[in-house]
């Protein structure tokens, strides 16, 4: 099996965690968590993706991810060229997010490794790692996601939106609101004329729907997959 790293993750985590180290230190936790994700999942292949500069969503909705003001970890662009170098890291192809990466590579033999719970719209195997905080811990774990369970959580999305990347859903719907709208839904196209009806504008819809789709084949493109539910 093969490893699909969200490897921005890995890099910010292990920059940040060395604010007040030098810069081998970030590498040295780096490489040890690398080699942790590769015990712990199994796996001996693996293909660890960085988003690039350009982003297709910022296009389409020039305020995406515009909440995210903090200063960046000082050893991160250090740590990401590191990545690129030394550990094999990819850049996403042009354009496109890391995650859109992972997902477009995900298949029956790869898992994608991730802490970023929107990975999980994306059908097939998916292992997140501890992570721990004070007087808490989130365990490992091992997610098989179905494609309906992962279109239920991308249609959720859409009614909620996301605030870490400053995308807004529909007024006053929060995560228990919009999984009670969808909850009698069976079907793909139930849930999409469910959240069709909540939003009562397409474009809207259209706008949001596309910045939180992350692709699962090349030139995935969600408008494309509106025009496909409407004829249904």
């Amino acid at each position: 099996m093969i490893a699909l790293i969200d490897h921005d993750l890995v890099v910010f985590r292990c920059a940040a965690s060395a604010e007040q180290d030098d810069f081998g230190i970030a590498k040295y936790r780096a490489d040890a968590l690398l080699d942790e994700l590769l015990t712990k999942t199994g796996c001996t292949e693996y293909r660890a993706f960085l988003s690039g500069k350009s982003n297709f969503r910022k296009t389409i909705y020039p305020e995406y991810k515009a909440n995210r003001t903090a200063p960046k970890p000082i050893h991160l662009e250090a740590l990401r060229d590191y990545a690129l170098e030394e550990m094999g890291a990819e850049l996403a192809p042009e354009g496109i997010e890391a995650d859109d990466a992972m997902g477009i590579n995900q298949t029956d033999d790869t898992v994608i490794v991730s802490l970023d719970k929107d990975m999980l719209m994306i059908p097939g195997k998916h292992f997140s790692w501890e992570i721990k905080g004070k007087g808490w811990v989130k365990p490992d774990k091992w997610t098989d996601q179905t494609e309906l369970g992962g279109l239920r959580l991308f249609f959720e999305q859409c009614l909620k939106g996301d605030t870490a990347d400053n995308i807004k859903g529909i007024e006053k719907v929060g995560d228990k609101t919009a999984k009670k709208m969808l909850a009698d839904c069976t079907t793909e196209q139930e849930m999409f004329n469910t959240v069709r009806a909540a939003y009562g504008n397409d474009e809207e819809f259209i706008m949001n729907a596309s910045c939180l789709w992350i692709q699962q084949h090349e030139d995935d493109v969600w408008r494309d997959r509106f025009n496909a539910y409407i004829q249904k």
